[in-house]
């Protein structure tokens, strides 16, 4: 029976699908959010815009960094449940 947040083998397809397209997703609102800054005249309230632009860009910048620790944990996941999986199969 499965647990809870156990990672099973049949999965692994549709996490790594799921890491694939968070990438592009985040590739493509940094380009977008970037010609949106490109485009936005000089003036105050566009200052303001051009500010929460750049800092949208920074948040998607900054999740960004942890995909690959998130891919670290789902290969680590899935190394454990293998093991685990060998280790407990003779009984």
């Amino acid at each position: 029976m499965k647990k809870l947040g156990q990672v099973t083998l049949g999965a692994v397809p549709t996490l790594v699908i799921t890491l694939v397209v968070i990438g592009i997703v985040l590739g493509l609102g940094a380009v977008i959010l970037e010609k949106f800054v490109q485009n936005i005249q000089v003036g105050v309230v566009q200052d303001a815009a051009v500010n929460a632009t750049n800092a949208a860009i920074a948040g998607i910048s900054t999740f960004a960094d942890f995909q690959s620790v998130i891919a670290i944990v789902l290969v680590a996941a899935v190394i454990l449940g293998l093991v685990g999986l060998i280790a407990f199969a003779s009984r």
